[in-house]
């Protein structure tokens, strides 16, 4: 594909990536009542593709910093199929419960919109995972009154560029100093 990828291909591919998850789902749980009725508890299965987003390739997809074709395993394409893959190794009872639309219940926003304390969510500009729109959506998924979203030069554990840590230390302490908290 050339880039930037076309609009309704980015619809089909995210669509075929959730239909992907419901025939994992679907097929965990024939499979936990399977290994279940011979007597075991789970069984462990390996999930390869966990880093095919689309935005790891289109640097237009959720713009920022980020050094397009990048992951934290690296080259996304390897990483699909390589042993630094996030969530390669789950159970059945695992999948249901992190990784499945229909049935997990890992959803920040419920959670976050509890948080009624001033809030301060930091974003990396190249962070090689995290996107712009995941930060903005912890962000308004606060409960908090008082939140900022701050947007800070850096990778995604502020390896780069150096003194990027150091200047997220002191931009934290001016904002914990603006509310009498430092």
């Amino acid at each position: 594909r050339t880039l930037p990828l076309d609009a309704a291909f980015v619809e089909r591919y995210r669509a075929a990536q959730r239909a992907r998850n419901h025939r994992i789902t679907h097929w965990c749980l024939g499979e936990l009542e399977r290994v279940q009725a011979r007597g075991a508890v789970d069984r462990a299965f390996l999930v390869h593709r966990i880093w095919a987003d689309p935005r790891f390739v289109d640097p237009a997809l959720d713009p920022s910093a980020r050094t397009p074709g990048r992951c934290y395993a690296g080259d996304p394409r390897r990483a699909n199929y390589g042993p630094m893959n996030i969530g390669l190794t789950c159970t059945l009872r695992t999948w249901l419960s992190m990784w499945s639309l229909e049935h997990s219940g890992c959803r920040g926003a419920p959670h976050l919109a509890r948080i009624r304390v001033p809030s301060l969510v930091i974003q990396s500009d190249a962070d090689t995972g995290v996107f712009p729109s995941d930060a903005r959506a912890i962000h308004d998924a606060l409960g908090a009154e008082d939140r900022t979203l701050l947007t800070v030069p850096g990778d995604h554990y502020l390896e780069n560029p150096e003194g990027a840590r150091d200047e997220v230390a002191d931009r934290i302490v001016d904002w914990l100093r603006a509310r009498g908290a430092a």
